[in-house]
């Protein structure tokens, strides 16, 4: 049975999309792209960048890489953790930028991404 992504209240939909990100169902990701353009709650987009960064692949990283350069708060450690994950080569300016964010847990998650853009050479 296919998983909508968009029905149910808050909580049912941020089980749906942690769920989604547990196992890196790929097939979800074009719901996952939408529910980012749809208006989804802060915490439920945050799960979101967690999921494409668990799931992969050149559409979630241009994605994130949006994200990376119009978000504020606390996703940006998320985007910076699921950009880490992709290996995302082209988010290493806007990683940089943000190292001395004034958040320790976005400076750890930045950290944590450019080691890993680092290691993989």
């Amino acid at each position: 049975m296919a998983k909508h992504l968009h029905k149910g209240d808050e909580t049912h939909r941020r089980w749906k999309i942690i769920d989604a990100s547990r196992t890196g169902d790929a097939s979800l990701l074009p719901q996952l792209l939408a529910r980012l353009d749809s208006g989804e709650t802060y915490e439920n987009r945050r799960h979101i960048v967690r999921a494409l960064g668990n799931i992969g692949g050149p559409r979630a990283e241009g994605r994130l890489l949006e994200l990376l350069g119009v978000e504020h708060g606390l996703i940006l450690g998320d985007i910076a953790q699921s950009l880490g994950k992709v290996g995302s080569r082209r988010a290493a300016p806007g990683l940089e930028a943000l190292r001395d964010h004034e958040s320790e847990w976005i400076r750890q998650n930045v950290n944590f991404a450019l080691r890993r853009l680092a290691d993989r050479g």
